[in-house]
């Protein structure tokens, strides 16, 4: 997805972007293949979203669900391969950040295991929603043809379960049904590292925020005559830079990340508000599904929103500094912590806070009373 070179060298100075590498050619390929699906999964969009869809059980999921699973996918792949090379300058600028603030002396800061284990809370709970989706669209032997267990007999039940909507534009054939079967683990992947990656950059940067605020809190118990605030100023503005300069090229990708999440619970939400009698594998999957949705979700916006708590708690401790030691760069250091915005945000359409937590809660909520009031009304 990232098609970044030397990504294991310990210098960013070493990474780089081929477009004939092999990874930016792989990149291209999966785009193409995801370009294709997409297009056959919004033909069938428009074929089948009529007035009378509203109405059908599962209606709306299975007439947009291909469009907006794939497309979503599709979105984040070229979004990753377009971020590449900028991604080289950002890292680039982190790297001299991260030595401006360990030449002063600062206990350095570790974020291996910590980086390690939410990828694992992400990927972990990804892989088993994901096998649970394909355990419940394999048939069981009474539902196979005259029970023949033969392979071919799964994969064409297989993709008439999870890829029907193709059949509007390709007919089935196995190799087709292998194709879905493999780019469906793609575009899976994309969704889940597509939040996992903001949840990556917006920790790391708030971890930055975090420690330095510890340098200021702990000054600030004292008479604060200890802390050099100028150079705490020069610190806090090398990292409200480089946030600045990482929402600039992140902020499509939480745009995206923001977009899907919320249709896919608006509509699984409305599924499960709708009777139906499905077995206990698909309930278990429905639950399970929703709750790592709405899980990953909340993760993204409160991890993302520790950037600005961070980027304002040494205020409390400079709002307590003794007059004898206030000079002229704690006022300057109050002003810029207090009148910088320092936040991600989803291509400046909104910003990430905490408060934005309960903005998304709040359009979940019209969403889904629009819609199934839409339900009755049509049901009428």
């Amino acid at each position: 997805l990232l098609p970044v070179l030397n990504i294991r060298n310990p210098s960013p100075a070493r990474l780089s972007f081929k477009l004939f590498s092999i990874r930016a050619i792989y990149c291209v390929i999966v785009i193409i293949l995801l370009a294709f699906i997409s297009y056959t999964a919004l033909i069938h969009m428009i074929t089948t979203l009529r007035a009378d869809t509203f109405v059908q059980e599962g209606g709306i999921a299975t007439a947009t669900g291909g469009a907006m699973f794939y497309g979503n996918s599709l979105m984040g792949t070229i979004l990753f391969f377009r971020l590449s090379p900028k991604w080289i300058g950002l890292q680039q600028e982190w790297r001299m950040m991260e030595r401006f603030l360990n030449s002063c002396k600062y206990p350095p800061l570790k974020l291996r295991w910590k980086f390690t284990t939410i990828t694992a809370m992400i990927l972990i709970p990804a892989a088993l929603e994901h096998i649970l989706s394909i355990v419940k669209a394999v048939p069981t032997i009474s539902e196979l043809p005259g029970n023949d267990t033969n392979w071919r007999n799964y994969v064409r039940i297989y993709t008439d379960r999870s890829h029907a909507f193709t059949y509007t534009t390709v007919e089935y054939s196995t190799a087709m049904g292998i194709f879905y079967f493999i780019i469906s683990k793609i575009a899976t992947f994309t969704w889940n590292f597509t939040d996992l990656f903001i949840i990556l950059v917006a920790t790391g940067l708030a971890e930055r925020y975090k420690h330095l605020n510890r340098v200021v809190l702990a000054g600030g118990t004292s008479d604060c005559s200890n802390l050099d605030w100028r150079g705490l100023r020069e610190q806090y503005a090398t990292l409200s830079s480089l946030v600045k300069h990482a929402d600039n090229i992140v902020s499509p990708i939480i745009l995206l990340s923001f977009t899907n999440n919320l249709y896919f619970i608006c509509i699984q939400l409305l599924n499960g508000l709708s009777p139906k009698g499905h077995s206990l594998v698909m309930n278990i999957y429905f639950f399970g599904s929703f709750a790592f949705l709405i899980g990953r979700t909340v993760a993204v916006t409160l991890l993302t929103a520790r950037i600005n708590d961070q980027s304002k708690l040494a205020l409390p401790a400079i709002y307590n500094c003794p007059a004898s030691s206030f000079n002229h760069e704690t006022e300057r250091l109050q002003i810029q912590l207090t009148s910088d915005e320092v936040v991600m945000t989803g291509l400046k359409f909104f910003s990430i806070t905490r408060n934005f937590m309960l903005a998304v809660g709040g359009a979940i909520l019209t969403y889904e009373v629009v819609l199934l009031q839409f339900n009755v009304a049509m049901g009428k």
